[in-house]
């Protein structure tokens, strides 16, 4: 057992504090030491109040203020076809994004995907994972991902790509590897949550997003504020993405209008001279 003295503990937390550390961050800190420190109970509730300082001197706030309009990546992902022509590498990365997209969940879902998790029904294909996950808690429901036959646009089919992609690396498969999205590099093997977000991160890319400021998870954030806007209902958004019917996490951090235009005021005050006259 680990030994532990207060006064060690609140100058290792104020340490990483002073650092620049999120209060998030120093959340997990003081979580690992109570998981590893037989800390008493007078000495938590100080720790506590040091936590309680911390944010209110540095509060969590959303790391976006604005979103990107899926409308052009799909647009882009649509060109993508026919699927069977691909390159694997094009295949891959029209997925892993679409996936994402579709689905609202974090990149390390998609790492979970597994053939034997895999149901086809006739007017769609069922994702699910029993595995653990960021969001895995006791009386939660696991993520289940949901991809609709989409007939009206087949470049945009999410389901078809997964049927043409699993069937286009049957060949390439490791042998006794369920995970399905795989490199697309020599040797094949599973595909990392980096790697992963690498792929969409280029992709948003070619299709014109700015990804100095947006990241690969920020389709989660894109997804679900088109969903909004679009006139889904916030608890099929929240089912969706897999937070609980109270989570305040879409209102807070999600739910993003998007970027305007970067010359939209300028113009709007030099077209104000033409509509005054």
């Amino acid at each position: 057992m680990y030994t532990y003295n207060l006064q060690s503990a609140l100058e290792f937390l104020h340490f990483h504090f002073s650092s620049g550390v999120s209060y998030s961050t120093l959340n997990c800190y003081k979580s690992a030491l109570s998981l590893i420190l037989d800390i008493n109970d007078s000495d938590e509730r100080i720790l506590k109040r040091f936590l309680k300082g911390a944010f209110n001197i540095k509060p969590s706030s959303p790391r976006y203020s604005i979103t990107w309009d899926p409308r052009p990546v799909l647009e882009h992902l649509e060109t993508l076809m026919p699927l069977t022509s691909l390159t694997l590498q094009n295949l891959t990365l029209k997925l892993v994004t679409l996936l994402a997209l579709i689905s609202a969940h974090r990149i390390q879902t998609l790492t979970k995907i597994s053939l034997e998790n895999i149901v086809h029904y006739a007017d769609r294909v069922e994702i699910r994972i029993p595995q653990r996950v960021k969001t895995t808690t006791p009386g939660r429901l696991q993520p289940n991902l949901v991809l609709p036959y989409f007939k009206d646009r087949p470049g945009l089919c999410a389901a078809m790509t997964l049927k043409t992609y699993i069937n286009v690396t049957t060949t390439i498969r490791p042998e006794n590897s369920k995970q399905v999205i795989l490199t697309f590099k020599k040797p094949h093997r599973a595909a990392s949550s980096q790697t992963i977000s690498r792929w969409i991160k280029k992709t948003l890319q070619s299709s014109g997003i700015n990804t100095e400021t947006f990241s690969a998870h920020s389709t989660r954030h894109a997804s679900t504020s088109a969903a909004n806007r679009a006139g889904v209902s916030i608890d099929v958004i929240k089912k969706t993405a897999g937070w609980t019917s109270q989570s305040g996490a879409f209102a807070k951090f999600y739910n993003k209008p998007l970027a305007p235009e970067p010359c939209q005021y300028a113009q709007g005050v030099l077209n104000s001279l033409t509509t005054n006259m």
